[in-house]
């Protein structure tokens, strides 16, 4: 290997980096310590539910006006279906694999927790008392961030969400789907 190959990317010193990577392991350490702690990781799995526990559910309800926003039936509707959906999604992730719903849970962990949450949601309050307009700006945030996982963070959620409300075919009309028909 020639010499060349070996320096370290432009700007970045090693110093830097090794920063970087000492600062990253602790809070990933902090996190996964006081997940285990506080229950969080092991939390039982919401009643109805075949996974998606009650802490992902408060998260999921508030995402769901935001991402769906102009999809969704008006009035009181609304509220069931993203109830539909949320079923809808917590069947499809049951038929997942045990990593995939592992990582989707650290996910929901992190956005769950006051202090990972207030550092990388920008949610002081619970989810359940944000705003549109709040969620809003998370969504933003995440979308438009320099870091990756923040964006592949920020396309699992809206993407999953989207997925899932238009496999309901309540959906299909606002799409000008017509299924099948199917014929003996």
């Amino acid at each position: 290997m020639s010499k060349s190959s070996l320096e370290h990317p432009v700007g970045v010193s090693r110093r830097q980096f090794l920063r970087v990577g000492a600062l990253g392991s602790l809070a990933l350490s902090t996190i996964s310590v006081t997940a285990l702690l506080t229950g969080c990781s092991s939390a039982p799995v919401a009643s109805g539910y075949k996974v998606l526990r009650a802490t992902d559910l408060a998260i999921l309800r508030a995402l769901a006006p935001v991402v769906l926003a102009g999809q969704l039936p008006a009035g009181k509707a609304a509220p069931a279906a993203v109830e539909e959906t949320l079923l809808t999604l917590d069947a499809f992730l049951a038929g997942t694999s045990g990593p995939g719903q592992k990582q989707l849970g650290q996910l929901f962990d992190l956005m769950h927790m006051p202090a990972t949450r207030y550092a990388l949601v920008g949610l002081s309050d619970a989810w359940e008392e944000a705003s549109a307009a709040d969620i809003t700006a998370f969504l933003e945030h995440w979308r438009s961030s320099r870091f990756e996982t923040l964006r592949a963070g920020y396309t699992a959620l809206t993407q999953m969400l989207n997925m899932m409300w238009y496999l309901q075919p309540r959906s299909w009309a606002a799409i000008d789907y017509a299924p099948p028909v199917v014929t003996a």
